[in-house]
């Protein structure tokens, strides 16, 4: 749920230099005489991004490599055209996808950075947002390319929706309002050791597709869990501060402290952290309990 700048390539810049690093002249002559033929495709998937329809696109059916997809290119050789002549490869085409890859700066944009991206000096991975499985077409399509962690990236799996209110959010492409209003919400349990329960709110003007994508979003990437997962190691020090440096705040001065946080323009606005701080801040028994001060 991160806004990322689109790659700073055309649509065929990692096609074509794959295609010229290429050591089988075979292979090579083939890809360079078909290039013409994805160029229909490429051009509906722009058509397709002005009203996030990407699930209009054509599709090919699972497996059956020898299918073909633009003139003579078959659909294996265009899905290897990424996996061997730009991923495995360590000239141009992989400094031009690890340019991709680094953009995100570390964070998921699916789940706001939530994800692990790496240790460091290591690289995240990329999602193919229309899965190459069924979209070979668009397999070294810059755009189509998304910095992702590994639980997003399996998360969104292999398959892609038939419905527009069932696409992920698209990083690069989508609206701005997915990325800039919030949508997710957490209640807070009155119990001890406290509980939280995050899901989404969209807002009520938003049009159903809309409500339904950062719906199915929140499911993919399965963020209810994995929200829930940093509650503790947030709560426990912050309670901590709410029995000692902070025990002497009153209950308004305290939300007003928990509100820095949940407006801090550093989190993603539908990131688990400001997420939970606008529940905590809403929170009267929260903000009124002493926990044992």
């Amino acid at each position: 749920m991160r806004k990322l700048k689109a790659p700073p390539f055309g649509a065929f810049d990692l096609f074509e230099t794959a295609v010229i690093e290429m050591t089988d002249l075979v292979l090579q002559a083939k890809f360079i005489a078909n290039q013409h033929h994805l160029e229909p495709a490429f051009a509906a998937f722009e058509e397709r991004s002005v009203d996030a329809t990407w699930c209009d696109l054509p599709r090919f059916q699972w497996g059956q490599s020898a299918q073909l997809v633009a003139g003579a290119l078959t659909k294996g050789e265009l899905n290897s055209l990424y996996s061997d002549w730009i991923v495995k490869t360590k000239g141009a085409p992989r400094r031009l996808y690890d340019k991709i890859r680094v953009s995100a700066h570390g964070e998921c944009p699916y789940c706001g950075g939530l994800g692990d991206m790496g240790e460091e000096g290591e690289l995240g991975t990329l999602d193919h947002y229309l899965p190459k499985a069924y979209f070979p077409a668009y397999s070294t399509h810059p755009f189509n390319l998304i910095p992702a962690c590994v639980v997003c990236n399996k998360g969104m799996q292999s398959s892609f929706p038939i419905i527009p209110g069932r696409q992920p959010l698209h990083p690069y492409l989508d609206a701005e309002e997915f990325f800039t209003t919030k949508w997710t919400t957490a209640n807070i349990r009155e119990t001890v050791p406290v509980i939280v329960d995050f899901g989404v709110a969209p807002p009520p003007h938003w049009e159903p597709i809309a409500r339904q994508r950062v719906e199915q979003h929140f499911t993919d990437c399965n963020l209810a869990k994995r929200y829930r997962s940093r509650v503790h190691q947030e709560l426990a020090p912050l309670i901590d501060q709410r029995r000692t440096s902070l025990r002497k705040l009153s209950t308004d001065e305290f939300r007003d402290h928990l509100f820095v946080v949940s407006d801090s323009e550093g989190f993603p606005i539908n990131g688990w952290k400001r997420t939970l701080y606008a529940a905590l801040a809403a929170s009267d028994w929260f903000c009124a309990h002493d926990f044992g001060a």
